[in-house]
Formats: structure tokens, sequence, C-alpha cells
């Protein structure tokens, strides 16, 4: 019965060991846009060149890395741990819209013709896309619209 406590304490403790090494290395640093992944980087000079970058967060999660990147403006990308973006927030702002589906910039301009798009964001089956007039579109991966969302 000795034997089993000192073991489970062993373990315990290993465990604890190990949990709180991987919570500690978890934490958002900040950086620089030449610490960025080149995908990120050649994606902000093509689209937001002309816009001053406030800050970058590299969000080191227990199983991903993530970055965020904050303008002087007020708007945002977030990309993934390859550099991929992920969520283009303008903070209410008209964003640039060259990297996004022909067939949902033509669904808006059709659709929504005085409106700009200020948020588009991936998720897995879908984009979500937010235009001026408050309205969110959902599309599918492949650009094609589902539905507005509520």
């Amino acid at each position: 019965m000795k034997i089993k406590r000192i073991l489970f304490g062993v373990v315990f403790s290993a465990l604890l060991i190990v949990l709180s090494t991987t919570f500690l290395k978890a934490q958002d640093i900040i950086i620089t846009k030449n610490e960025l992944p080149k995908t990120a980087q050649n994606f902000i000079d093509k689209y937001f060149g002309s816009y001053t970058i406030g800050h970058i967060i590299k969000d080191n999660d227990v199983f991903s890395v993530d970055y965020e990147v904050n303008f002087t403006n007020g708007m945002e990308i977030k990309f993934d741990s390859n550099g991929n973006w992920e969520e283009v927030d303008g903070e209410h702002q008209a964003i640039q819209t060259g990297f996004i589906s022909e067939k949902i910039i033509d669904y808006v301009n059709k659709h929504f013709p005085n409106t700009q798009i200020t948020k588009i964001e991936k998720k897995t089956f879908r984009q979500e896309v937010k235009i001026s007039n408050g309205l969110e579109l959902i599309f599918n991966s492949s650009g094609n619209f589902i539905r507005i969302d509520d």
C-alpha cells in the first residue's frame, strides 16, 4: 500500500511538472514583421503595405502558433502558423479585397452594390464576410453564397 502511494506521488508530481512546463511555454510575445512566416510577410506587403503596423503578437498556444498583426488604424490580420491568413478585420473600415475570391466579390457587388467588405474570416468549410451595412454573409469554401447570418 505504501509503495502505491509513493508511486502515485511520483507519477502525479511528474505530471504536474510536465503540465506546468507546457503551460509556461504557452504565451504571447511581441515580434517584428521579419519574424513572421514569409507567407504572412508577403501577404502584408502585397495587400496592406501602405498601412503602418502597430504591433505583432505571436501567440504560442499549447498545440499551435498563431500570429496577430495590428495596424495603427485599428485593422487586424490573423495568420496561422504557416503564415496563411485566417481573418482580416477592418474594424468597420473597408479592407483590401485582392485576396478574396472573385465569386465573393462579385456576389457582394451585385447584391449589395453600395457596401464594402469590412471583415472576412476563413472557417473550416466556409468563409464569413461582414459588409459595411452590418450584414454577415456566409459562403462555402468555394466562394458560393450560402446565407445571410443574423
